[in-house]
């Protein structure tokens, strides 16, 4: 009997991330690694997966689900997102992510703009870099004049990818990288305590059937978004466009473990265990994967 093979969840996986945020110390640890600037005393209220939907506009607007969503002693706003899936729209992704934000959480209603909350908002990366690409980049709104004069809007929008070296960076950030590469990390407590959750989170039957059960249901979601995308406008192909969107999940969800820490087989094997595609589907991918690997 073939033994099966458990893939590991790392923590840019969506929901151990979530788990491993939700310890409010280490939350804060991390945003004063990041932001080292900011004094934040304390953490005043903190979520996960947060979805933010306009009501009025329910059934044309994007829905977006914010990984972490934090507030602090100031009333400031983090928002702090894993991706794990380069889609070469990052800079509108941070824009929509912002005007939802703002949407819901930063100005209360009778204020005035005056009184709109410090925003921040930050994607932990974990994909292939582009060439110019930096390891930590933190981003404002200068004139294009003289960029001297910064727009005080009071949004400060952090990228940091941990496949670019972290070379000449603070030790914690090196530790962070690591982290989010799934390699080994002794520099303190915090760092102790996420790698004790991860392994926890691992160790337990019914969290891995919790996170295996989440990854289906956001597949499904997509595909239920993609079929009526399909019904709405194109019916021509619409069989054909939604096995290609079943072959295409399965590449993003294999190259998300493959990012989380999973070695190729249990990769494939957790794919395999959706049943997305079928099986001689899935070794062509596979196939063709190890000939662009080597």
């Amino acid at each position: 009997m073939v033994k099966k093979i458990k893939p590991w969840f790392g923590f840019t996986e969506d929901k151990v991330f979530g788990m491993v945020m939700e310890n409010k110390d280490f939350c804060k640890y991390l945003l004063e690694i990041i932001i080292p600037d900011l004094k934040i005393k304390k953490i005043d209220w903190l979520d996960k997966q947060v979805e933010i939907n306009n009501s009025e506009r329910k059934n044309e607007a994007k829905e977006v689900r914010l990984d972490v969503l934090v507030t602090d002693h100031e009333g400031r706003v983090f928002n702090i997102e894993m991706q794990t899936t380069d889609q070469d729209d990052i800079g509108r992704r941070l824009r929509y992510y912002l005007s939802r934000l703002d949407l819901r959480y930063t100005l209360n209603k009778g204020k005035t703009y005056r009184n709109l909350k410090d925003a921040f908002i930050i994607f932990l990366c974990n994909f292939k870099p582009k060439k110019d690409d930096k390891f930590y980049e933190s981003h404002h709104t200068y004139s294009d004049q003289d960029r001297s004069k910064q727009l005080q809007d009071g949004v400060t929008k952090i990228i940091i990818n941990s496949q670019v070296s972290a070379e000449g960076q603070r030790e914690e950030l090196k530790a962070l990288a690591k982290l989010m590469n799934n390699e080994p990390v002794k520099l303190n407590k915090h760092f102790d305590y996420a790698q004790r959750r991860i392994k926890e989170i691992n160790e337990d039957p019914e969290m891995r059937e919790k996170i295996m059960l989440y990854e289906t249901r956001m597949l499904e979601r997509e595909q239920a978004a993609g079929k009526a995308g399909y019904e709405q406008g194109m019916q021509h192909g619409i069989k054909q466009g939604l096995e290609q969107g079943k072959i295409d999940s399965a590449k993003i969800i294999l190259e998300n473990q493959l990012n989380n820490g999973s070695t190729l087989t249990q990769a494939t094997e957790f794919v395999r265990n959706l049943k997305l595609i079928p099986n001689e589907k899935l070794e062509k991918i596979i196939a063709m994967y190890d000939s662009h690997k080597n």
